[in-house]
């Protein structure tokens, strides 16, 4: 059985795909909530932006 890999074009589309996501949920938190929750995904959207632009 032959593995089925991803493109790099096929994987940065799938990265934004996610980090849209993650800021559309960091935008409907409330500006002034600094929970760990939030922290975690605003780390994840930083991850995930500087993969993009490597």
């Amino acid at each position: 059985m032959q593995d089925m890999g991803m493109t790099d074009k096929q994987f940065n589309g799938f990265v934004r795909f996610v980090l849209d996501d993650i800021n559309e949920v960091l935008e409907e938190l409330k500006e002034d909530s600094k929970d760990k929750a939030k922290e975690k995904l605003e780390k994840v959207a930083d991850n995930l932006q500087k993969t993009l632009e490597d």
